[in-house]
């Protein structure tokens, strides 16, 4: 989800608690808090020697133990709004970080609406490696899942 739509579905569903569920199961605790609206840019060499450069929004998610406090949309559409200094580009992904075992990071896939409740979808991130063929990596068949020879085309 780019940080244009997250924006526009707080502002239209302003009255609405906000929730995140993880597609895995689960959710983050209803009193959590948006403690940071960042930019983050990643500039990196891959395993194949190609520069590349990825930048995304942030949204650092904190639990505390005040049980009681709920963040609605439109609360949330304003912090979210304060980022405007940081001349965030509309069409970034918006990515959540939040603590549990270790902090974990996850893209907002979706998210759906419920009576009074707006709940954004978070999808665990994977690792992949960006240059298989210089890493030796074999290529998977996209229809039996198996590594496959590039030279037989079954990719």
């Amino acid at each position: 989800m780019t940080f244009r739509e997250f924006k526009a579905i707080l502002h239209q569903y302003a009255g609405h608690a906000v929730q995140f569920d993880f597609l895995a199961g689960g959710q983050i605790e209803p009193h959590f808090h948006v403690t940071e609206v960042g930019k983050v840019t990643r500039d990196f060499i891959d395993c194949g020697g190609t520069r590349r450069s990825h930048e995304l929004c942030n949204l650092q998610i904190y639990v505390a133990n005040d049980v009681d406090h709920r963040l609605t949309a439109e609360k949330l559409h304003a912090i979210v709004g304060q980022a405007i200094v940081l001349q965030l580009n509309e069409s970034l992904p918006v990515e959540v970080e939040y603590q549990q075992q270790t902090v974990g990071s996850y893209v907002i896939s979706d998210h759906t609406v419920l009576s009074d409740r707006l709940t954004f979808l978070l999808k665990s991130k994977q690792t992949a490696c960006l240059a298989p063929d210089q890493c030796g990596i074999p290529a998977l068949s996209v229809l039996t899942g198996e590594a496959c020879d590039r030279e037989s085309g079954c990719c």
